[in-house]
C-alpha cells in the first residue's frame, strides 16, 4: 500500500477520539497518520474501502501480560487435564521416560488443583519417585504457586534458609519440605530451569520462540504488550527479537534471580530497556493464592458455613481444605490473611527508592486490599515518575478512597472472573469487598487499565474487555454486577488505559494521531 497516498476505510463503525465515541462513518489515512474522522458513510470508490459496517478500535493494548512465560510454555507439558494426583505422577513418569538417560528438566504448567476432586498436591517422596532422579518442575495456573522434585532444587541451587521469605518452600510439622513451591522458590526454580535449557539452543531457535508469541498477540489485535518482569537476559532477548516483529514489546525490571524477588541495584545497572515504553520496576507485595487482605468477621463465618456444607454435600473436606489453605489471623474485629511481602513498608520504600531516585516508573502487584493500601502508602511517599498498581481483587469502599489520592493507574483482570470468580465467592467477600471493583475506581477518577495478567488468565484482549462489562462467570450469571462498566469505559481502558498503565500517551483514534488500530468482523463485544 503506497503510503502517500490517501487511504480511506468507509462504511465502519469507528470507536474513535477522546473521550471515545462510535461513529458511523469512515476514516481517512496517510503516512501512517489519521487525517480524517468523519460521520460521512462513504469517500470516492476510488480511494476508499468498504468495511461494511465492521468496527474499527484502537490498536489493542496488553500493559500486564508475562509475555516471555507465555512463550515458554507451548514447548513444555500441559498440566490442564489433569483431575487428580494419579493423573499428575503418571505423567511425570511418563515424562522422565521419554526424557532419557541425560536426566534433562521436566516442566508442566496451567495445572489446576483446586478442580481436583481431591485437591491435594502430591507429596515429595511420590513426586520423586516418578522423577526417578530427573528435575520435575510444574506450575499452577497462577504462575505463583508449584510443586517440585528434589532434583530441581538441587539443580536450582535454591535453599529455604536462603529465601527473604522462608515460606516460599512448604514444609511439613517436622522440617520435611512438602515439595510445594510458592512465589520466590517457584521463579528462582524457572528461571534456573530456562537458563540451563537455553544453554543448548540457537539464538535462532531462541528469537523464534519470541516472535512465535509475538505473532500470536498480533494475530489477536494487540499492538503493544509489557511484561510486568523479566530479567536482564531475557530484556537483551526481547530487544533483540524486536527488530523482527512491528508488535511493540515492552518490560519491567525485576530481579535477575526471579520475577517475585524485589530488584535491586544490581539489577538496574545491568538493565536494558524497551524502546516503547518508560523505565519501570517491579515490585510484589503479596501473592496470587495467599494474598494480602482483609474483611469482616462476619464474611469468614459465612465463607466457614459454606464450605462445611459443601463438605458434608460432597463428603469431602476439598472445600473446608482450600478455604483454609491460607493462614488467618483476627485482628481490630477483622479477619486477616497476612501474607505480606514486605512485612516492614520501610524496607519496601528502601528498596524501592533506588528507582525511583534514578526516574522509574513503579509497577507494583497488590491482589488484596491490605496490599494495595501499602501500594498507595508507596506511592504517596515516594512520588515516582509514574505508577501502575497491578490487580486490586478485592477492596472496601475505604479502601479504594485511600487508594483514589495516591494517583497511581489500577490495571485490573476481569477476565479472571469466569475462572476464579468460584474461588472469590468461596472466601466471603462478598457482598463486603468489592471485586474487580473498575465501576468504583472510575467514579473515584482513578484512571483504569484492562490487562490479561496472561497466562495466569485468558489472554485474548477482547475478552478481557468484555468480561469489564458483563463480567459473566462460567454459569452466565455476573459476578459483583455492580462494579460492571460501559462498553466505551471498557474499550477506553484496553486501549488508551493500557497507554496509561506504561505512562504513554495515547488519544485512540483522534485526528493527527498515529494510524493504530485493530478492524474486527463483528461487533467487539459479542463472544460469538
Amino acid at each position: 500500500m503506497d503510503q502517500r497516498k490517501d487511504v480511506v476505510l468507509s462504511n465502519a463503525v469507528l470507536w474513535a477520539r477522546k473521550p471515545m465515541s462510535k461513529v458511523h462513518g469512515s476514516m481517512r489515512v496517510r503516512d501512517g497518520k489519521i487525517l480524517e474522522i468523519s460521520a460521512r458513510a462513504s469517500f470516492p470508490k476510488e480511494s476508499s474501502l468498504d468495511l461494511k459496517g465492521r468496527h474499527v478500535i484502537p490498536g489493542l493494548i496488553d500493559a500486564h501480560r508475562h509475555f516471555f512465560i507465555s512463550a515458554l510454555l507451548p514447548n513444555f507439558g500441559d498440566a490442564s487435564s489433569w483431575k487428580s494426583q494419579e493423573d499428575a505422577l503418571a505423567a511425570i513418569e511418563s515424562a522422565c521416560m521419554t526424557g532419557g538417560p541425560d536426566k534433562g528438566w521436566v516442566f508442566f504448567s496451567r495445572l489446576d488443583h483446586t478442580r481436583w476432586k481431591t485437591p491435594a498436591l502430591p507429596p515429595l517422596r511420590d513426586i520423586d519417585a516418578a522423577a526417578k532422579g530427573s528435575p520435575v518442575l510444574v506450575m499452577d495456573t497462577t504462575c505463583h504457586k508449584g510443586f517440585i522434585s528434589t532434583e530441581a532444587l538441587r539443580r536450582s541451587g535454591v535453599r529455604r534458609d536462603a529465601l527473604r521469605c522462608p515460606g516460599d518452600i512448604d514444609i511439613r510439622a517436622g522440617g520435611m519440605l512438602k515439595g510445594t513451591v510458592w512465589e520466590d522458590a517457584l521463579h528462582r526454580i524457572l528461571s534456573a530451569m530456562y537458563r540451563e535449557i537455553f544453554r543448548t539452543y540457537s539464538e535462532e531457535d531462541k528469537r523464534k520462540i519470541i516472535l512465535d508469541e509475538a505473532d500470536r498477540c498480533l494475530q489477536m489485535g494487540l499492538t503493544h504488550v509489557h511484561d510486568p518482569g523479566v530479567s536482564t537476559d531475557i530484556q537483551k532477548l526481547l530487544k533483540e527479537a524486536q527488530r523482527h516483529t512491528p508488535l511493540k514489546i515492552s518490560w519491567s525490571v525485576t530481579a535477575d534471580d526471579g520475577l517475585c524477588i524485589p530488584p535491586a541495584l544490581k539489577d538496574e545497572m545491568g538493565a536494558i530497556h524497551s524502546d516503547h515504553a518508560p523505565r519501570s520496576a517491579k515490585f510484589f507485595l503479596d501473592g496470587a493464592n495467599r494474598t494480602a487482605a482483609c474483611m469482616p468477621i462476619v464474611a469468614g463465618l459465612k465463607a466457614a458455613i459454606k464450605a462445611a456444607r459443601e463438605s458434608i454435600s460432597l463428603e469431602s473436606f476439598s472445600p473446608l481444605s482450600l478455604l483454609l489453605e491460607q493462614k488467618i489471623t483476627v485482628r481490630d474485629g477483622k479477619l486477616f490473611m497476612p501474607y505480606q511481602r514486605f512485612e516492614d513498608t520501610r524496607d519496601l520504600l528502601e528498596r524501592a527508592r533506588v528507582f525511583t531516585d534514578k526516574g522509574y516508573r513503579l509497577v507494583v502487584h497488590a491482589l488484596g486490599n491490605v496490599a494495595a493500601l501499602q501500594a498507595a502508602e508507596l506511592v504517596k511517599k515516594l512520588a515516582p515518575a509514574g505508577a501502575s498498581v497491578e490487580h486490586m481483587l478485592v477492596m472496601g469502599e475505604e479502601d479504594l478512597d485511600t487508594f483514589a489520592g495516591c494517583g497511581a493507574v489500577a490495571s485490573i483482570q476481569p477476565g479472571f472472573i469466569p475462572f476464579y470468580a468460584e474461588s472469590i465467592e468461596r472466601m466471603g467477600v462478598l457482598p463486603y469487598l468489592k471485586t474487580f471493583p473498575l465501576k468504583s475506581l472510575i467514579q473515584r477518577g482513578v484512571a483504569v487499565c484492562v490487562s490479561s495478567d496472561g497466562p495466569c488468565g485468558a489472554d485474548d484482549p477482547l475478552h478481557n474487555i468484555r468480561r469489564a462489562v458483563d463480567r459473566k462467570k462460567t454459569d452466565g450469571s455476573a459476578l459483583d454486577p455492580g462494579e460492571g462498566i460501559s462498553q466505551v469505559e471498557a474499550l477506553t481502558a484496553g486501549t488508551m488505559g493500557g497507554s496509561a498503565s506504561l505512562g504513554l500517551k495515547n488519544n485512540g483514534l483522534s485526528e493527527g494521531e498515529a494510524a493504530t488500530f485493530c478492524i474486527v468482523d463483528g461487533d467487539p463485544f459479542s463472544d460469538n
